[in-house]
């Protein structure tokens, strides 16, 4: 059983070698043994005219969104459904149209000014949100940034992890020119309702 098991293995390693996913030594040299860590999805990506790698926080319509395609040309390319779940680390087909050039301009903010506690930002959803709207805000938000106002990643910020490059432009009409200044819990949660009301729904975090 136990040779079975590592026939198996060298088989599945030598495939992904094939198919030019795993590295087949270190830099400058060919003895170092190959990683395993890398995912079926991956080894299909290889063969992507461009690929995105998938970080915290993502979705189908995010990504879509933030490359200038649509989710339906997202899903096609990655032969996949708006209900097919996206982990960390996941290197995902991008159409030919897709524009990648937002990950280079990665976000670098300063410290927030004023720090909101997990209480302090639930309450400020609780109220700004409708009463209709604020379980589904909350939950949202918890699964976003774990009501941590002061998250963000390369793109979004704070705690419904707007998109900044997504929203910049209407957002500079609205007098929010920085995207320190999402950091607020109170901003961030009215730009999220806004996004919520421009969008008919609640897909930009679907």
């Amino acid at each position: 059983m136990k040779q079975h098991m590592c026939s198996r293995v060298r088989l599945w390693s030598a495939a992904l070698i094939a198919a030019g996913v795993l590295a087949s030594g270190t830099a400058g040299g060919a003895n170092a043994a190959p990683s395993l860590s890398v995912t079926p999805r991956a080894v299909a990506a290889a063969s992507c005219a461009k690929t995105y790698t998938a970080v915290a926080g993502d979705s189908w319509w995010r990504i879509a969104t933030t490359t200038k395609v649509t989710v339906k040309q997202l899903l096609a390319a990655n032969k996949a459904k708006t209900s097919t779940p996206i982990m960390i680390g996941d290197v995902l087909c991008l159409p030919k149209s897709a524009v990648t050039k937002d990950r280079a301009r990665a976000l670098d903010l300063a410290p927030p000014v004023k720090r909101h506690t997990k209480a302090a930002s639930e309450k400020v959803i609780r109220e700004i949100f409708p009463d209709r709207l604020e379980k589904r805000a909350l939950a949202i938000a918890k699964r976003e940034s774990k009501l941590n106002a002061a998250s963000w990643n390369w793109c979004c910020i704070g705690l419904f992890q707007i998109n900044w490059w997504s929203h910049k432009s209407w957002l500079a009409k609205k007098g929010i020119t920085e995207p320190e200044q999402l950091l607020n819990a109170r901003t961030n949660a009215e730009v999220a309702l806004e996004i919520y009301r421009r969008s008919g729904g609640w897909g930009p975090w679907e």
